[in-house]
């Protein structure tokens, strides 16, 4: 599958060891929010980059933008100017010193987030899926909601601050056409 055709579908990269070696799991979302998924030989971090180039967006910039906004050292989200955000989550155990560990789930993919024990948790996706996450319930936690805080300082909609000026000018134009009564 080519990743032009898919890229506004992808909804998460999974880290998985293949029989070549790093690869990666995409996870696709459709409109309809059914979810399939497919796998690469690349790694995850390499996917990234692909994924990113389809939106012409330099990740190293962004990922410095961040760290000098939130004062947060990687693994970062990273999102597109369409709002999607993609949150980090440890989702493999390394086997060999290299490998990635760190996925990203779309936040819109994420149903929740529930502890397991044993220093881990679980993410339970919109179609029941569910991975498993090597870290904290509280890390896994923080991270979705550095996503939360990226979503509202940069997606949000601002208000207008001349809203109070217009309605104003619409209050006093009213006033002057009814003849000043």
């Amino acid at each position: 599958m080519k990743l032009e055709d898919c890229c506004a579908e992808v909804a998460g990269l999974v880290p998985v060891y293949t029989d070549t070696g790093d690869g990666c799991r995409i996870i696709c979302c459709r409109a309809d929010f059914s979810v399939y998924s497919y796998c690469e030989s690349h790694s995850v971090e390499s996917f990234k980059r692909r994924l990113a180039r389809c939106y012409a967006l330099h990740l190293g910039d962004q990922a410095r933008l961040l760290q000098r906004a939130y004062h947060r050292s990687p693994p970062l989200p990273f999102y597109f100017p369409n709002g999607r955000i993609f949150v980090p989550f440890k989702l493999r155990l390394v086997k060999i010193p290299g490998d990635g560990s760190y996925g990203y789930l779309e936040m819109k993919l994420i149903k929740n987030l529930l502890p397991e024990g044993r220093g881990q948790c679980r993410i339970t996706l919109l179609n029941g899926e569910s991975l498993p996450v090597f870290s904290q319930i509280s890390t896994a936690r923080l991270a979705l909601y550095f996503g939360m805080e990226i979503q509202r300082n940069y997606f949000q909609p601002q208000p207008d601050p001349d809203r109070d000026l217009l309605e104003a000018f619409r209050v006093l134009r009213r006033y002057l056409i009814s003849g000043g009564a």
